[in-house]
């Protein structure tokens, strides 16, 4: 398990996933850091869905989605990732941003948007 502040990485191997917790905003390494580390983790055990929990999310900085984008999406792509899915409040001030991301997500995995995990 990887917990910091900021995130919290779990690898729930009984359900072959790997579940991510923002907590508070950050970015740079704060940011980056965790999604490195759940790839390895994605990599050891050959997981197959990505849970992603935004209660507590929030937006990205610039440069962290590009960094997202250009350098870790490429790595996801590559994984055995095969599923994502974002636990998000009807609510959420990022519904939006969620939404739109799942429109490129969706070309190229199964994509869930739930409320809650259970």
């Amino acid at each position: 398990m990887y917990n910091t502040p900021y995130c919290k990485i779990q690898t729930l191997k009984d359900k072959h996933a790997i579940l991510c917790e923002w907590k508070q905003f950050c970015k740079g390494d704060d940011y980056s850091n965790p999604l490195l580390y759940a790839l390895d983790e994605i990599d050891k055990h050959n997981i197959r869905t990505w849970i992603t929990d935004t209660t507590n999310g929030f937006e990205s900085t610039e440069a962290d989605t590009k960094w997202l984008l250009e350098a870790f999406m490429p790595l996801t792509l590559e994984s055995s990732i095969r599923k994502i899915i974002f636990i998000i409040a009807e609510d959420s001030p990022l519904h939006d941003e969620i939404e739109g991301q799942a429109v490129a997500l969706r070309e190229f995995f199964e994509l869930e948007l739930v409320e809650s995990l259970y």
